[in-house]
């Protein structure tokens, strides 16, 4: 019963998490949650990432081939995101 709760508890920090990143003007395409961490949820690349990265609010986690990931929390859910590292094409 313990785990329906903590589950509960994730679905309504994802809930709150879609409505303010809809409220930015950001596109969800999809989440992800267990009983054994935060709710990540997964946006589409939006130039305001690179300013949140420039901020300081977000930081990029990992470089794979010709992409970078980045992320930030918000309610209590890990946002991530996939981007082109242009960097890497010299």
């Amino acid at each position: 019963m313990q785990n329906n709760q903590i589950i509960n508890n994730g679905l309504s920090a994802v809930k709150r998490a879609v409505k303010s990143l809809s409220d930015q003007e950001l596109t969800v395409i999809g989440f992800y949650h267990d009983s054994f961490s935060k709710p990540t949820i997964e946006i589409e690349h939006h130039p305001k990432c690179s300013k949140y990265i420039a901020a300081g609010l977000a930081a990029y986690y990992r470089h794979e081939g010709l992409y970078r990931f980045g992320q930030f929390e918000l309610n209590g859910c890990r946002i991530v995101w996939k981007e082109r590292d242009t960097s890497r094409l010299h």
